[in-house]
């Protein structure tokens, strides 16, 4: 079965997370979508969040080395990754923790709505995967403090 590299933001701002109504799939998801070739992942997930919520991201992950002289290019680093089924093919995603200067938002085309939500609408959204309420507790809890 044919295999796409994507990625998803979990995006964070005043102890709340993003999360879009997919347009064609009617599922609360994170923001996110297709790297496209010669892409970095972390061009990847900037440019499908700025076409999906207007959106600037800073990512809140990076290694615990830094960049050094023999590293050409520094890359956020996922809190997750999974392999799912879309239909007729598999999505490898890796997810990034991340966060915004504004909550103001801009919904597209691509999504029936988008909301900000706190911890106890994550635990009782309906239409939600289950991978992706645990990944948004998961980053509300470790990130709870976050300015």
């Amino acid at each position: 079965m044919k295999m796409d590299l994507t990625v998803g933001a979990g995006i964070l701002y005043d102890n709340k997370i993003l999360l879009v109504l997919h347009a064609k799939l009617g599922k609360w998801l994170f923001p996110g979508g297709h790297i496209e070739q010669n892409e970095y992942p972390n061009e990847a997930i900037i440019r499908e969040v700025k076409e999906e919520t207007g959106l600037n991201l800073r990512f809140l992950d990076y290694g615990p080395t830094g960049k050094t002289p023999d590293i050409i290019k520094e890359l956020a680093i996922p809190f997750d990754a999974n392999l799912h089924s879309v239909g007729d093919h598999n999505h490898y995603c890796m997810y990034y923790a991340c966060t915004v200067d504004t909550q103001n938002f801009i919904k597209s085309e691509e999504s029936r709505d988008i909301r900000w939500v706190g911890k106890s609408d994550v635990q009782t959204l309906e239409n939600l995967p289950e991978n992706v309420r645990r990944m948004a507790l998961f980053l509300l809890e470790k990130y709870k403090n976050l300015e």
